[in-house]
């Protein structure tokens, strides 16, 4: 675990994350007035709407939705990449599923210690810290994050001179697998060729699946959007390493 970060930044993490959850604890009262207003560190912010709590449930659920997903990518891609691009084809296989079991396991810690501050948030606005919508933005988050850390390693193996560009690539495709899944849904309706159709749709399955964070989760669509990218990687690294070709040269 000590590729993924040192146990004091594990533990630096957590205490600041902590700290902050306590400010948001303390700073944040809840509605004042009609509920048109949020009341923070005892003053009133107008929102300019009569109920403002569907606005800030939004609010926070798209707030858990971007940080999550960033956070269990960043938190464990770089450490698996380089496990992965070990010149002994051995090696690479292990550092492919070890890396990534261990990367999301870390992104798993990370990301729910980043967590705190909006539970603290959810139990002054909405009266608890399991709110649905708070759960439901997480689950579909983490999912989110698990997809983008496989694309964006799968990506890395192709994109090797530079791995910057695999993590925007794989935010790339999040952004068209959720216009292809659109048009899968309503293309027919929109008169389109049934073929074309249902091939968008099979591809916007396959790409990470950035929906609206309170959307119920496709769990018909989890073995292919989480198995594909991983099968991808397989195929990968199936091809030769630099050492191999060198020793043939």
């Amino acid at each position: 675990m000590d590729r993924f970060g040192s146990s004091l930044f594990r533990i630096v993490w957590a205490c600041a994350f902590l700290l902050l959850a306590g400010l948001v604890l303390g700073g944040i009262q809840g509605f004042g007035g009609d509920g048109s207003q949020l009341v923070i560190f005892g003053t009133g912010i107008p929102l300019g709407m009569q109920d403002t709590k569907p606005y800030v449930t939004d609010a926070l659920a798209r707030l858990i939705y971007t940080i999550v997903p960033a956070v269990i990518l960043l938190g464990g891609y770089l450490p698996v990449a380089d496990r992965a691009a070990a010149s002994a084809k051995g090696e690479r296989f292990k550092g492919l599923f070890l890396g990534l079991g261990l990367a999301i396991v870390h992104g798993l810690f990370l990301s729910q210690v980043a967590m705190l501050p909006m539970l603290a948030a959810g139990y002054r606005l909405l009266g608890s810290p399991f709110a649905p919508s708070i759960l439901q933005a997480d689950l579909n988050a983490v999912i989110l994050g698990i997809q983008l850390l496989l694309w964006t390693v799968a990506l890395s193996m192709v994109v090797k001179s530079n791995r910057g560009i695999a993590i925007l690539l794989a935010f790339s495709l999040a952004a068209v697998g959720k216009l292809m899944a659109w048009i899968g849904e309503f293309g027919l309706d929109l008169e389109m060729p049934k073929a074309l159709v249902k091939s968008l749709a099979f591809l916007g399955h396959l790409f990470p699946t950035e929906s609206l964070p309170r959307e119920p989760l496709a769990w018909n669509a989890l073995p292919l959007s989480i198995g594909g990218p991983l099968l991808l990687a397989i195929l990968l690294l199936l091809l030769p390493g630099k050492a191999a070709k060198r020793s043939k040269a």
